[in-house]
């Protein structure tokens, strides 16, 4: 990495922000963490909380005099919030260096940000109302219940470790030639829905069955509205990453599998043999 700096991380309390805090921390760089902690958590940030260059900052990237302030006391911006934002307009008004986590942020490429576009990743932190089809379908086999696959199984998937995406960002982050570029940070391994969770009852051990359910998004059936979004036509191309910076990921999808079958076995409640676990207790009244 070049010499030490001072990066505003927005989204940097979330899954990815916060591995990525860590990871620039660790390499004797200061973060500035903006968030709003609507999806993220300030636990996240545990492992660097009382690290004397990390500076956590609550607030929105809608709050445009804040951003306006944070922007300029730091060298890089890293903006990973699930809102635009007036982030991008600030970094590049003000000279600093940009990179952008979006699904088309062309505009900013052409201003020279560097934008990406992440495959499905997987890891700790991950918040459980944004976990992807792995995630779920590993915490259904290790619960022992049917595996919930939508249509016909057959949307491809490609997923990706948090360490490997982080290992992608710092890449890019650290070279001259990726301002002004678009990058895909995807895994290597394609696969199937319907593969996926047979490949997860396998590696579970388990007798869970799989069970099919319409794919539904907003009310409007997968398949049109993957078409109204243009996702059917853009698919992950990880080459022009790998071909700049020398990218790849380091862990597989059986890798994955096993690593996130061990946390949901580690978050698992323990329940004795022949007992169901109890209902949860009303909101406000305590189970003993």
């Amino acid at each position: 990495m070049p010499a030490p700096a001072t990066y505003l991380v927005t989204g940097g309390a979330g899954f990815i922000g916060s591995h990525l805090a860590d990871a620039l921390l660790g390499r004797g760089h200061t973060v500035v963490v903006l968030d709003d902690l609507s999806t993220g958590a300030r636990a996240n940030l545990a492992a660097s909380w009382s690290d004397p260059r990390l500076r956590f900052v609550r607030g929105s990237v809608l709050d445009e005099p804040l951003v306006d302030e944070l922007t300029a006391r730091c060298d890089a911006v890293v903006h990973l919030a699930p809102v635009a934002g007036c982030v991008g307009a600030a970094a590049l008004r003000l000279g600093r260096a940009l990179l952008v986590a979006a699904a088309d942020a062309r505009g900013e490429a052409a201003s020279g940000a560097v934008v990406v576009r992440f495959g499905d990743t997987v890891g700790p932190r991950q918040s459980p109302v944004h976990a992807t089809a792995l995630t779920r379908l590993v915490r259904r086999a290790v619960a022992g219940d049917a595996l919930a696959v939508h249509g016909d199984g057959t949307r491809a998937c490609r997923f990706l470790d948090v360490t490997d995406a982080v290992a992608a960002l710092l890449a890019l982050l650290a070279h001259p030639g990726a301002a002004g570029g678009a990058f895909d940070i995807a895994g290597a391994e394609e696969t199937t829905v319907m593969a996926l969770a047979e490949r997860v009852i396998a590696r579970c051990g388990g007798a869970s069955t799989i069970s099919h359910f319409p794919y539904v998004v907003d009310r409007v059936p997968h398949e049109t509205y993957a078409r109204i979004r243009g996702e059917a036509a853009r698919p992950f191309d990880t080459a022009p990453l790998r071909e700049l910076t020398g990218w790849r990921p380091t862990r597989g999808l059986d890798d994955i599998l096993d690593a996130a079958i061990a946390r949901a076995r580690a978050e698992a409640p323990v329940v004795l043999p022949g007992l169901r676990a109890p209902a949860a207790a009303p909101a406000g009244q305590h189970r003993a």
